[in-house]
């Protein structure tokens, strides 16, 4: 795919593309990873690597059924010339209607590439497959005589539920291949490297767990196959995944090959871990807000590993850890997105305060715990989806210290307004745009643990 002089989008979209433009070269890699049906959380990886003297900007779209893109995740992410980003994104496919997939669009001087991931996976369809299986082990049921039988049967047929491979990796490194299986049978894996060679492999005795995988060092990339595979007495059951390992440099510089946390979607005060794969001699990680704010800030770990506790946040919020580490006269940067949410408020408690919350108060003291108010206990957008132009009617249910109420893109602030101690509701004009898109209606406001920001979704359309 070239581009000259103009914005050219790839002709063909998928999982991977590449743009030769007369300043260099743009690779780009957006794949699904793994999608968690209790949260509603997609993870996707992310790597560019900018070969080119511009700067890049990857902006992250939902596909749905009417072929409408949609911002899905509020925050961009910026390639700096000659510069490599790895990422993990997080999306939530329920918010939005008719969710096919996700898309990543990278654009900058003379090129724009878009790169498309596969649908996510749909849950498995009790059909034809499920009715043979049931047909054959009709006589045995009819002797036993019960219809739990064929529950039995079919969950001790082999499945792989899970098995969460990185998509690349720096040479040299360890990373951890997670994996989650059931039914009878013998689970085991084997790792080949590039040349075809058996690197590792075996039986494991666990059904769920992760296995560590120790990249050779190596100045030439390679494609690492793993292989997980059951077999047992009603069927047989087998994943592939490939691992791209990346060379190291030339010199030692300073490098970043992943990031990821777990888990990706964390309540106020839970504990998360952050693994990483990273050629350095010193750095750090943080934890930040999407306002940039920097709530926490620990060394850079040989071992790879960090731990942070999620900040008290009110309502829902997209978090990132950014990794940032350097060797010798070289830095390197990389970071992987999260998500924050409150856990449900009691529906009793929320009936019988939410009157009280309507009442404006001078001092707060009549003020609502955002498990009484609602959906973060501060404001509700009562205006979820809105047209070009429209006004989005914000409910201020808890008025706050110094409280700006905004609508906010994916990089700046498009419109805002102080909120006084006595305002109960307040306008925004939503702008004009020619797609249906996600802006962010945000708080900010000072409280006893400083400065403090709450986000709320709303949808634009043309």
């Amino acid at each position: 795919m070239r581009a000259h002089g103009a914005l050219v989008p790839s002709s063909s979209i998928g999982p991977g593309a590449a743009v030769q433009t007369l300043s260099g070269t743009v690779t780009a890699l957006f794949v699904f990873e793994t999608y968690d049906r209790r949260t509603g959380v997609a993870l996707y990886g992310l790597r560019i690597v900018n070969q080119s003297a511009s700067t890049l900007i990857c902006r992250i779209w939902a596909v749905t059924r009417s072929a409408s893109p949609v911002l899905a995740y509020p925050l961009h992410f910026e390639i700096k010339p000659f510069s490599t980003t790895a990422a993990q994104v997080p999306v939530r496919p329920r918010e939005f209607d008719s969710f096919e997939r996700a898309m990543a669009e990278v654009t900058g001087d003379d090129v724009r590439c878009l790169v498309q991931s596969v649908s996510l996976p749909r849950a498995p369809r009790r059909g034809a497959g499920s009715a043979a299986v049931a047909c054959g082990a009709f006589a045995l049921l009819a002797l036993a005589g019960v219809v739990a039988g064929a529950t039995a049967l079919s969950a001790a047929q082999p499945h792989i539920a899970a098995f969460a491979v990185p998509p690349m990796a720096l040479s040299g490194t360890t990373v951890q291949a997670e994996y989650s299986a059931s039914g009878a049978g013998t689970l085991a894996y084997k790792i080949t490297a590039p040349d075809g060679h058996r690197l590792q492999g075996g039986t494991l005795a666990a059904h769920s767990g992760a296995i560590p995988v120790a990249l050779p060092a190596s100045t030439d990339s390679g494609a690492y196959t793993l292989q997980m595979s059951m077999q047992g007495p009603f069927g047989n059951a087998k994943e592939v995944r490939v691992l791209n390992a990346l060379p190291l440099k030339r010199g030692g510089g300073a490098q970043v090959a992943s990031v990821q946390v777990s888990p990706i979607a964390a309540k106020p005060g839970q504990p998360i871990a952050v693994s990483y794969a990273a050629n350095a001699d010193d750095g750090y990680v943080r934890l930040t807000g999407s306002d940039g704010v920097i709530w926490a800030q620990k060394p850079f770990s040989r071992s790879g590993s960090t731990a942070f506790v999620v900040p008290p946040l009110a309502g829902t919020h997209e978090m990132r850890v950014v990794v940032h580490v350097t060797k010798g006269g070289s830095a390197a940067e990389s970071s992987a997105g999260f998500i924050v949410a409150e856990a449900p408020p009691a529906p009793a408690a929320a009936v019988a305060a939410a009157p009280a919350a309507q009442i404006a108060g001078d001092d707060g003291s009549t003020q609502m715990s955002s498990a009484e108010a609602g959906a973060n206990g501060t404001f509700q957008v009562t205006t979820p989806v809105v047209l070009s132009g429209g006004s989005i009617h914000v409910q201020v249910l808890s008025p706050r210290n110094d409280m700006r109420i905004s609508l906010n893109d994916a990089t700046h602030e498009v419109t805002g307004r102080i909120v006084g101690s006595d305002a109960t509701t307040i306008t925004l004009v939503a702008p004009a745009v020619k797609v249906p898109t996600r802006f962010t209606v945000m708080a900010n406001f000072t409280d006893g643990f400083g400065q403090e920001s709450i986000v709320e979704p709303v949808t634009v359309r043309p």
